[in-house]
This record gives structure tokens, C-alpha cells and sequence, in this order.
């Protein structure tokens, strides 16, 4: 394998990372779960099964939307931990995924479920290039408004990013508002159950199994996570190909996780354009939205080791 080649004024800076004192706002909307599982085979299940060895599946019909402050963001080794740190905005659409590995041709399910990050969008270039480049989260810069929307004051905040709004010559790329909440005075605050980010997971599902691994994860709530992507690079001499592409997995350890505390109720809109059609994608319910569930908890980040989970050669 060739060595990285290592310039100072480079952003991809790989993991491990730290981020202390990160606020999440939270808000869980309903999706199509036969939705998920189409990114799942798009941006999971790649290549052959039996050379991956594995199969990813969803197992509810929801997503999580966040919106992440983070105050400082800490690169956690050297050299990287003696040049400085920096801080963001960060916006996502998370769901559930489980990982069944082949075992003689049968497929056993991992003792944990995992997340999939489809759509995220941050306002730091650094972050931006980093998150696609070295770990394969799907990032895109965006723009917020309040541009801090932690705590605004009336609870009503904007995103917007890049988009086409329709693939016509005539049509300029221009930054555009994508999602929208905003005050809702006929709901009521809603509290999670559990300790994020493992909240609510009351779900029954087909598999004995699974539901029996459900109840062992809500009777011991395990201490970090993996986010599980697609990361892949174009290869510059085709229309078609890749000349990289792999699963990856980015291990998470939250500490010192808050109280939840109430956010106030709100609708969710989330619009479609022809170069970001993430209610299409997720199976979302027609504008707006109400939330199952809203709520905002602080705690201490670290984003550990990162994995190659299969790479499709």
C-alpha cells in the first residue's frame, strides 16, 4: 500500500478525535423502513456477499434528525494534537442498522446494532473534506440560520446546502434552504427513554433473536457505538467507476451524557430537489412533519479507531 503523502495544509486528518462539551438537539420522524433498507443494499451490501461476508439490514421505521454543536473539536493524537482544533455546526439523518455475518452460509446477527449516516451536512470545510476523505461520512457544507441555533430564541432554525433544485441547463447550483423547523404551539414537549444514543427501542421485530439482543442491550446500555458508511472514491478516467470503495466503520464513545432535557414542539420540513431528495430517499411523510419524539442532551465525544470493513476490489 502506498504511504499518505503529508502536507500541513492538507484537512484529512484521520481519527482518533475528540469533542468535549458537544450539545445534540434531537428529532426522531417517521420513515419507510423498506427506504432504509434500499441505502442499507446501495451504501453497505457493495460487491460480492461471499467475498464481503456480511449483510446489513434496517430494523425501524424512523430516523434520527440531529443538529450538533460542537464547541471544539479536538484532533486527539500527534501531530495532529499540536496544530490546534476547531469547531462546527453539524446537521444529520441517522438510522438503525444491524450487521449479519455469514457463519457456513447462515447469517448470525452481531451483538450490537449500528447507525448509517445517509445524509449530513456540516458549515467547516475541514470537517467537510476529513469526514468524506478519511472515514466516508457523505458530508456537504451548509448554512445555518440562527448561524448558532443552539438555544435560539424562537426555536426556529434553517438549513440550507447546495442544491440543483431540478437537472435542466439552465439550472445554477445555488445554496438553498432544505430543511426547516419551526415553533408548533398545539404540541407538547416530548422525553426520551434510554440514554442516547440507544433512545426508545421498543421495537418488536420477526427475528427472535434480534428482540432477544434488543432486551440485552436495554438492560445493559453498552458505552460506544459505530457509525458504519460507504466510503468511495470516482476514478478520474471513467464515467461509471471507482477506483476505491469500501465499508468503513468509526467507533464512537459518548461520556458524561446529560439529562435530556424538552425542546420546544416544532414541525419539520424537509424539501425535495433533484440533487438531494432526501424525503424520497428516507420514505419521510408529506411536510410537515411532527417528530415522535424532540429533546437535547450534552456530553463528551471521542470518535476513535476507524475500520475497513470490506473493500471492494
Amino acid at each position: 500500500m502506498a504511504q499518505f503523502i503529508l502536507r500541513t495544509d492538507n484537512p484529512e486528518i484521520p481519527p482518533p478525535y475528540d469533542f468535549p462539551g458537544v450539545t445534540i438537539q434531537s428529532f426522531r420522524l417517521p420513515a419507510t423502513l423498506s427506504n432504509l433498507q434500499t441505502l442499507c443494499d446501495q451504501l453497505l451490501n457493495i460487491g460480492d456477499p461471499d467475498e464481503r461476508g456480511f449483510e446489513y439490514i434496517a430494523f425501524t421505521d424512523f430516523v434520527d434528525m440531529e443538529i450538533v454543536t460542537y464547541p471544539k473539536m479536538e484532533f486527539a493524537e500527534a501531530p495532529y494534537s499540536g496544530w490546534g482544533f476547531a469547531s462546527q455546526q453539524e446537521f444529520y439523518f441517522r438510522f438503525f442498522v444491524w450487521k449479519l455475518v455469514y457463519v457456513s452460509g447462515v447469517l448470525f446477527p452481531e451483538p450490537l446494532p449500528e447507525f448509517c449516516i445517509p445524509f449530513i451536512f456540516v458549515d467547516n470545510s475541514w470537517s467537510m473534506i476529513s469526514g468524506r476523505n478519511v472515514i466516508g461520512f457523505p458530508k456537504a457544507m451548509a448554512e445555518f440560520s440562527p448561524p448558532a441555533v443552539l438555544n435560539a430564541n424562537p426555536f426556529k432554525i434553517s438549513i440550507s446546502t447546495p442544491v440543483l433544485a431540478k437537472h435542466d441547463p439552465t439550472t445554477k447550483l445555488q445554496m438553498t434552504e432544505f430543511v426547516r423547523i419551526d415553533p408548533w404551539p398545539q404540541g407538547k414537549p416530548q422525553l426520551p427513554n434510554g440514554v442516547w444514543p440507544w433512545v426508545d427501542l421498543g421495537v418488536q421485530l420477526g427475528d427472535p433473536v434480534l428482540n432477544d439482543y434488543l432486551e440485552l442491550l436495554q438492560a445493559a446500555v453498552p458505552d460506544a457505538f459505530a457509525l458504519v458508511e460507504l466510503k468511495q472514491f470516482r476514478d478520474a478516467g471513467s464515467m461509471t467507476d471507482a477506483c476505491y470503495q469500501a465499508v468503513v466503520a468509526t467507533r464512537f464513545s459518548p461520556r458524561n451524557i446529560g439529562a435530556p432535557e424538552a425542546l420546544p414542539p416544532v414541525r419539520v420540513t424537509v424539501n425535495s430537489f433533484a440533487s438531494l431528495d432526501i424525503p424520497g430517499s428516507l420514505g419521510l411523510p408529506a411536510n410537515p412533519i411532527a417528530p415522535i419524539l424532540q429533546y437535547a442532551v450534552g456530553m463528551d465525544l471521542g470518535a476513535g479507531s476507524a475500520e475497513n470493513l470490506f473493500v471492494n476490489s
